[in-house]
């Protein structure tokens, strides 16, 4: 699905009297990685939701010209929640939780077995296949949670701020697993964050809400620090990363 958009008109989401965004518009091109931007508690979550058909909201949602609450009714998509702790208690294996991807699927046990294990593979966890989840550290649960995410055979994953909690490295690795798995894939990725420097080596558009849109230029590599204060706050202090390379370890 390389041609197209993901059209996001007038979008307004209300938490009874409490409007967490408000006439949200843009355009995300079907085949890229999309990345929104903003503060806690400026609204990047609460659009994520309404992406995925998790809120009710105002306006409307369009992917490639088709309301986007049609298209869920007949297409799957990959969606990682922000990361907490869902996992402390669960009862099920990498296996099986990558397994939940293919039951819309009908086809053998030995079918389905050779598409888990593929996934695992994508994202270097096939020696944890057998391992409970809530024993994973936060970076391999969200590798797994990408694997159930692909197994859907979903064409847009959308991811929420998947990033919280890792080290600089474990970030540019997981950035570089995105990156691959969307080309093999040819994904549609959106994803939240409030990471400006890592952003904008690897997200091929980025656009800034607070609320509202917060209009800026073409692209983050061309976003400026007075844009940047006016989204963050004017104590905002920035900080640069730097590319870290990754190699081929398993674990992030």
């Amino acid at each position: 699905m390389n041609d197209g958009f993901l059209t996001i008109d007038s979008v307004t989401v209300r938490y009874d009297h409490y409007v967490a965004i408000s006439k949200i518009s843009t355009k995300l091109a079907l085949g890229k990685f999309h990345v929104i931007m903003g503060p806690n508690g400026g609204g990047k979550t609460t659009l994520i939701k309404a992406i995925a058909g998790l809120v009710a909201y105002e306006g409307r949602i369009e992917m490639d010209g088709l309301d986007m609450k049609k298209y869920l009714k007949k297409h799957p998509i990959g969606y990682l929640a922000q990361r907490g702790a869902q996992f402390q208690s669960f009862p099920l294996t990498v296996y099986q939780v990558v397994e939940m991807g293919r039951y819309r699927f009908k086809e053998s046990r030995m079918v389905r077995k050779e598409h888990v294990m593929r996934y695992l593979q994508e994202v270097k966890m096939t020696s944890l296949a057998k391992r409970p989840i809530s024993e994973l550290s936060g970076g391999q649960q969200q590798r797994v949670l990408i694997a159930r995410a692909l197994a859907t055979e979903s064409k847009l994953m959308i991811m929420d701020e998947p990033l919280t909690g890792m080290d600089p490295r474990s970030q540019s690795k997981f950035y570089e697993m995105i990156e691959r798995i969307k080309e093999e894939h040819s994904l549609t990725i959106i994803m939240s964050s409030h990471d400006i420097g890592f952003t904008t080596a690897y997200a091929e558009n980025v656009f800034c809400i607070n609320k509202r849109l917060v209009p800026h230029s073409e692209a983050a590599k061309l976003l400026k620090e007075p844009e940047i204060r006016k989204l963050y706050g004017p104590n905002i202090h920035l900080v640069e990363h730097h590319h870290l390379s990754s190699g081929e370890e398993e674990d992030v």
